[in-house]
């Protein structure tokens, strides 16, 4: 189009130029000069610009066309571009087309297998719902088993200075290590065991373990197993079997705290609503600590060894602050001569001999017997103070069946605090005064300076520095009652005449409690 419109304009200009020219030819020149009218210049002038007008309008005219040529052409580019994007629309559609067809056949089928599966799922969430409350049920009784049973236990740890003047000072650390179960076993019995340390076959009055023997192991045994039976039906009756800790009252001058007796127990308690008598408490007890099979040993009696006895208490209130509890206990010992026997075949070890003997060697017997005729009175006096109760506590032995008239004991304590929250504090004072014959020495108080035929002080203090941890400082101070009697606890050289001079032992412990 822009060719055409350019020979056109080039078409009128030479016929312009050639009528000119033409014009020129029929008319020749004079070689004269020639000279132009004012009109025919102004022909001429009119005439040039007829002609630029209309090469103007030319211009315009070709300008037009060609914008139109361009128009027209980007609307064809435009139309073929839209016809180009329509048929990839159309193609698209059609691929979405069958897309969809696919996707649907597909949901179909994912959905008849979602119905599959919820049903298998619906089933296994059955079974496993059933599962977990089989796992619960016997998680819940393991779980109850457990809460019918709790741990319990102590580590002490001790360094202990002995001081005496007549012979070398000792200092020695020593270790206690126990640990027990105990539980219900049912609706009306209970049991429990317990280990710890000490010497296991020889010494019943101590479970301490000293730091000596190169680091070799500490022994440990069985220290309690038993089982208890209290009727939901008679509350006031426990009938306890095995190897026990104590179900009646006693002091430290009868029975070392360490020693868990064997045997039999039977005990009626009842509270009573009455405003000074609140409770009355009867115990029997059967103490079995030899057993003999046959008379080819060497045993003087060829019997079997026991102790059997009573104890009646009573429980009094006075007032809102004063609290007293009233003891009275007989215990027969019947063929105690195998314990002294064992103690001079060095089979039985722990307390040293203080008592009465006669005989030697295999035939040794004590010169006594033995039946503690024992009373108590335990005293609490509420001060004003929560954290610190007034205790005064006093203890009389006495043994209708010794050989002779050292057959008393003394023991009597007062202390002031308590051991219950943290920081509380304790602290109180001790005296004893046994004579030779008025308890068996093999089984009371192992950290007297003898177990009988002794004056004995002590003051303890401790402190409760966290809920499970105290610390105790213990002063033993005592010496022999009488330095003339047989088997006195004496110190060699002794010079005659002169009074056992006070051993010292102090004990510094630590005690972990779980």
């Amino acid at each position: 189009m822009r060719y055409r419109v350019s020979m056109l304009l080039l078409l009128t200009l030479s016929g312009s130029l050639g009528l000119r020219a033409q014009s020129q030819k029929k008319n020749p020149t004079k070689k004269r000069p020639v000279v132009a009218s004012a009109e025919e210049v102004s022909q001429l002038r009119n005439t040039v610009a007829a002609q630029g007008k209309q090469i103007e309008d030319l211009k315009a005219l070709v300008e037009r066309l060609v914008a139109a040529n361009e128009k027209a052409a980007a609307a064809g580019r435009e139309a073929g571009e839209s016809a180009q994007a329509a048929q990839a629309l159309a193609r698209q559609a059609g691929q979405t087309a069958q897309d969809a067809r696919a996707a649907a056949a597909a949901s179909e089928k994912d959905a008849q297998h979602a119905e599959f599966s919820a049903a298998e799922a619906k089933t296994a969430i059955s079974k496993g719902e059933d599962k977990l409350a089989a796992n619960q049920k016997k998680f819940a009784a393991v779980e109850e088993t457990l809460n019918r049973f709790r741990l319990r236990g102590d580590v002490r740890v001790r360094f202990e200075p002995l001081l005496e003047d007549l012979t070398p000072d000792r200092f020695r650390a020593r270790l206690r290590v126990r640990f027990g179960v105990e539980g219900k076993l049912g609706e009306d019995f209970t049991g429990g065991f317990a280990i710890a340390t000490g010497t296991v076959n020889d010494d019943p009055v101590s479970t301490n373990a000293t730091f000596t023997q190169y680091f070799t192991r500490k022994p440990i045994g069985l220290d309690l197993g038993y089982i208890s039976y209290q009727p939901h039906q008679f509350k006031p009756l426990q009938l306890t079997a095995g190897r026990f800790q104590y179900t009646w009252l006693r002091t430290s001058m009868t029975l070392d705290p360490d020693l868990n007796p064997e045997g039999f127990s039977e005990k009626l308690s009842f509270d009573i609503k009455n405003p000074v008598l609140k409770n009355v408490s009867v115990t029997g007890m059967q103490l079995l600590f030899n057993e003999v099979v046959g008379t080819n040993l060497p045993v003087a009696s060829g019997a079997d060894s026991y102790a059997f006895g009573g104890q009646l208490s009573g429980r009094f209130q006075f007032g809102l602050r004063v609290t007293t509890t009233l003891v009275a206990t007989a215990l027969n010992w019947q063929n105690t001569n195998p314990i002294i026997q064992a103690v001079t075949a060095k089979t039985l070890a722990g307390n040293r001999n203080t008592n009465a003997t006669v005989g030697a060697g295999a035939t040794i017997a004590y010169a006594s017997k033995f039946l503690y005729a024992d009373f108590i009175a335990d005293t609490i006096v509420q001060t004003g103070s929560e954290r610190f109760p007034l205790r005064i506590l006093l203890d009389f032995v006495d043994n209708p069946r010794a050989a002779s008239s050292q057959r008393h004991g003394f023991w009597g304590e007062a202390s002031l605090g308590r051991q219950r929250d943290l920081n509380d504090v304790q602290f109180g004072y001790s005296f004893g005064r046994i004579e030779q014959d008025a308890v068996i020495a093999a089984f009371n108080e192992s950290e007297l300076r003898a177990p009988t035929n002794i004056i004995q002080h002590r003051l303890f203090f401790q402190w409760l520095a966290m809920k499970n941890t105290t610390a105790l400082f213990t002063g033993w101070f005592g010496r022999a009652l009488n330095r003339d009697l047989q088997n006195a606890a004496i110190p060699p050289g002794l010079p005659s005449g002169e009074k056992d001079p006070f051993v010292k032992r102090l004990q510094f412990d630590l005690i972990y409690k779980f």
